[in-house]
């Protein structure tokens, strides 16, 4: 199996494999990994075909990975994730001698933010691994600058989907229909449409109800006293009743916006 390796990706296995036998075993490896909202809802570049790529890689270069750090429903143009976060916690405690990635683009799709990440795990001591850079050496000018092409790349082609995301999005608005992502309270989304939600609908209405006489915290006790409760089974609080009165507009002439469009579509009215 070795044999079919190109020579150079044989030299690097050997260097990573003579470097993880030379590290304090008292540390360990690891995996890190990423998807963003859009990317789960496009069922692509999952948590799982990362983690395989990752376990190849290493057992090819001849070491384990001991641990996962993972990030769901998290955008690469953050650095305020909760999994990073706790990583390069662990980094900085010494817990950890080298971390492997499927791509550079799960780190993230910021350059910016990427160079200051692997920065700082140099600065600790920390070896990036790139799965998909078998040949990747840290250490070379050729193989920086690769890098930080693809690093750019990747923040271009996560610009370029958000551009293309937000055209779409506006064109359903000019179309009367809702833009995606969360529904609106009051709706639902069936397998071809978004619908009316009966008993959202009820609670919406109970809402102007009490608006003229009622200030926002008063209508939220009301309804938890009455035993409603929010989509997600939370009590009602005043931002809550403040979000549902500021769409007035959709609830009673069908009038949907994203940005600076707007559309309208009568069969949203509740009021």
């Amino acid at each position: 199996m070795v044999d079919l390796i190109a020579p150079l990706y044989k030299e690097e296995l050997l260097y990573n494999l003579l470097t993880y036998q030379t590290m304090d075993k008292s540390k360990i490896m690891a995996g890190y990994c990423r998807v963003s909202t859009l990317e789960q809802k496009k069922k692509g570049y999952g948590i799982d075909i990362q983690k395989r790529e990752i376990q190849s890689y290493a057992e090819a270069s001849g070491f384990n990975v001991d641990a996962f750090y993972i990030d769901e429903a998290r955008s690469g143009f953050y650095e305020n994730r909760r999994f990073l976060k706790r990583l390069m916690k662990d980094c900085k405690s010494g817990k950890i001698k080298g971390i492997v990635v499927a791509s550079l683009d799960r780190l993230s799709r910021n350059l910016r933010l990427t160079e200051n990440l692997l920065f700082d795990f140099e600065r600790l001591g920390v070896r990036i691994y790139i799965a998909d850079m078998p040949n990747y050496d840290g250490s070379d000018r050729k193989d920086i600058l690769i890098r930080q092409i693809r690093e750019a790349i990747a923040e271009e082609n996560r610009k370029e989907i958000i551009e293309r995301l937000k055209k779409g999005r506006e064109e359903r608005i000019r179309k009367g229909k809702m833009a995606g992502g969360n529904i609106s309270y009051g709706y639902l989304r069936t397998e071809k449409d978004i619908t009316k939600n009966p008993h959202e609908v009820e609670i919406v209405r109970l809402i102007f109800s009490y608006r003229d006489e009622r200030n926002c915290q008063a209508i939220a006790t009301i309804l938890n006293e009455q035993g409603y409760r929010r989509r997600n089974g939370t009590s009602w609080t005043q931002r809550a009743i403040s979000a549902i009165l500021s769409r007035e507009a959709l609830y009673r002439q069908g009038i949907i916006k994203y940005g600076q469009i707007q559309g309208k579509n009568v069969a949203f009215v509740i009021l």
